[in-house]
C-alpha cells in the first residue's frame, strides 16, 4: 500500500474512532452551552459560532500534525508568562539559521513570523471565549 493510502487509512480509523467515541454529540453539546452562555451575555454569537468551528478543526489537525500543536502550546505559554515579544525567538531553530544564507533567513523569519502571527490571532481567541465562558 502506498505511503497516501496507508496515511488516509489511519485518518479514516481516527474517523471511525470519533464518530463510536461520542466525539461529535460531546462537541455539540459543548458549542450549544457555549453559545447559550455568550448569548446570555450579550456576546457576538456569529463570531463565536466561527470561534467553535475553528477550535474544533485544530483540534482534528492536532490528532494529525502533534508537532504543531506542540509548538502552539509553547508559544501559547509564552503569551501566558508575559514574554510575548520572545515569541519568534522561541520558534526559531537558531542552529538552522546560522547555515542559512541571507536571503534563506530572511524568508525563514518571515515565514516563522507568519506562523506566529496565526498563533496570536488563535490564543487571543482562546482567551475572548473562555474568559467570557468561565465568568458563569
Amino acid at each position: 500500500m502506498s505511503a497516501k493510502g496507508s496515511e488516509l487509512k489511519q485518518m479514516a480509523k481516527m474517523a471511525f474512532k470519533r464518530l463510536s467515541s461520542g466525539f461529535w454529540q460531546e462537541e455539540k453539546l459543548r458549542r450549544k452551552t457555549t453559545l447559550n452562555i455568550l448569548k446570555n451575555q450579550g456576546a457576538d454569537t456569529n463570531a463565536a459560532k466561527k470561534y467553535l468551528v475553528d477550535h474544533t478543526k485544530q483540534q482534528l489537525a492536532a490528532v494529525i500534525n502533534p508537532a504543531e500543536e506542540a509548538e502552539y502550546s509553547k508559544i501559547k505559554a509564552v503569551f501566558e508568562s508575559g514574554n510575548g515579544e520572545n515569541a519568534l525567538a522561541v520558534l526559531m531553530d537558531h542552529s538552522l539559521m546560522q547555515s542559512m544564507d541571507d536571503g534563506a533567513r530572511q524568508r525563514y523569519v518571515f515565514g516563522l513570523s507568519n506562523k506566529l502571527q496565526e498563533y496570536r490571532e488563535r490564543y487571543e481567541k482562546e482567551r475572548q471565549f473562555n474568559c467570557q465562558t468561565m465568568s458563569m
